[in-house]
């Protein structure tokens, strides 16, 4: 029983670790595009080799303490929501990949407004997947009832915000790269907020044991 017990809680610490490295990168994709930072998007970029393997290690952790022991309700509620979460985290570290490669080719041919824009489609969504894993290292599910309005926000900035920019490349379009790279990371973004409403959605069914939709 013991050793059980020092598993689970070992896979729930590297996840944790997992959690906690992909808010890093989702947070530092932004604030690069914010401040045109290349060195930092360069960083985010090389990160995504670690949460990588957490995926890896601890998808295979979850799935040896299911197979070897018959951990009671609450514990095997934990593991599946592990083995999901852990995927949607790869994805949104992968996400925050995409977004430091995009930073990466802007040549500043926008007007800063659009950038601004995006920013802040940006913080809303570090804001959701900072909410999501709070809620699975507390054990909590205050306040998810705001991460469905913020990921509301996103949808509509994401459709407003995708008029402009084509209407911009129509009057400008030597700006069309960069107008284009821009449309990339804000559906980048719109999938960062959707996945931070997946983890939502299963550390609900952790903490509880009742499923939900949060979209």
């Amino acid at each position: 029983m013991q050793k059980s017990i020092e598993e689970i809680d070992s896979v729930v610490e590297n996840t944790i670790k997992m959690a906690k490295m992909t808010s890093s990168m989702i947070e530092r994709s932004i604030k690069a595009l914010a401040d045109s930072d290349i060195k930092l998007a360069d960083d985010v970029m090389s990160d995504f080799e670690i949460v990588d393997r957490y995926d890896r290690c601890i998808e295979e952790s979850a799935l040896k303490v299911l197979s070897l022991y018959q951990p009671r309700a609450s514990d095997m509620r934990t593991m599946a929501t592990v083995l999901k979460c852990i995927t949607y985290l790869e994805r949104v570290a992968k996400y925050s990949k995409n977004i430091s490669s995009a930073v990466r080719k802007l040549d500043g041919d926008v007007p800063n407004e659009f950038i601004e824009d995006v920013v802040s489609m940006g913080n809303i969504a570090v804001n959701m997947v900072n909410k999501a894993i709070d809620g699975f290292i507390q054990r909590y599910v205050d306040g998810f009832d705001e991460i469905q309005d913020m990921d509301d926000f996103i949808d509509e900035s994401l459709t407003n915000n995708r008029e402009s920019f084509i209407a911009h490349i129509k009057e400008n379009p030597a700006s069309a790269d960069d107008c284009v790279f821009l449309l990339s990371i804000m559906r980048y973004i719109e999938r960062v907020g959707d996945h931070a409403c997946k983890i939502a959605e299963k550390v609900t069914y952790m903490v509880t044991g009742f499923h939900t939709v949060i979209a």
